[in-house]
């Protein structure tokens, strides 16, 4: 069956969920865009460079998987997506995300790692639903104070980025469990980081950390800190050391 019988196929069977994935495609048919009633689609593993402005037409997507394309941009038509939850755009080749991404008030779980991504839009701060976000391997030099509002999130990937500086807006991700920062450029941790207290991992692999901060002991639920590959010419404060069931890798 070509791929217009598959497509035309889902939309006289009103198909909820269409995978597409691994089929060498280069461009999408504009009459994937009249299956008004998918929930579900799938294009992983294909030869796209770009989605057209029409996906914004499918109003009742609750996820979209394009991972491991060649995507150099997104469509600010993805911003009509409203009932979107996940969002898959790994291993492509995006240098931003544009502003309307902010609209995505559902959005529960976001990868946009190993892309080129060189900023990150404030917009990202209004998707306060977002409990997972991945953004590792990128070439991210900041992150946006705005990403402090995500109450939600309990899980930030930023490793292997170019970051100097990690905001201190971060702190006030009341839900966050796991901060993986490794492989960046950081040199000292924010102190208003101890106010995280359901982070449980905190890792902080091949930074330019000289140490610490001692409030991180105010952690309450903080079990693994990582500093391996860290110069810490200023060591590890004792206060940390001392902290009853915090197991630190240096």
């Amino acid at each position: 069956m070509n791929l217009l019988d598959v497509i035309a196929k889902a939309k006289a069977e009103k198909a909820k969920s269409l995978d597409l994935s691994q089929k060498g495609l280069r461009l999408l048919p504009p009459e994937l865009f009249e299956i008004e009633s998918l929930e579900e689609l799938n294009l992983d593993r294909n030869l796209l460079v770009e989605i057209p402005e029409d996906i914004g037409l499918l109003k009742n997507l609750k996820s979209l998987s394009v991972s491991e394309n060649d995507l150099m941009e997104l469509p600010d038509s993805i911003g009509e997506l409203v009932n979107l939850e996940h969002l898959y755009l790994g291993y492509n080749s995006l240098s931003e995300l544009p502003d309307s991404i902010g609209n995505l008030s559902k959005l529960d779980t976001v990868n946009i790692a190993k892309n080129q991504l060189l900023d990150l839009t404030n917009e990202i701060g209004k998707c306060q639903n977002v409990t997972k976000l991945s953004l590792h391997d990128n070439m991210l030099s900041e992150i946006p104070a705005t990403l402090g509002k995500l109450k939600k999130l309990r899980k930030l990937y930023l490793d292997n980025n170019e970051l100097t500086t990690i905001p201190a807006s971060l702190s006030h991700l009341e839900s966050l469990e796991v901060l993986m920062v490794s492989g960046n450029n950081l040199g000292a941790i924010p102190s208003e980081f101890g106010n995280l207290k359901k982070l449980k991992e905190l890792v902080l692999d091949a930074n330019q950390l000289a140490t610490l901060p001692e409030s991180l002991a105010e952690c309450d639920s903080l079990e693994t800190i990582s500093v391996v590959e860290n110069p810490m010419e200023e060591g590890i404060p004792r206060v940390l050391l001392d902290k009853k069931g915090l197991n630190i890798d240096q």
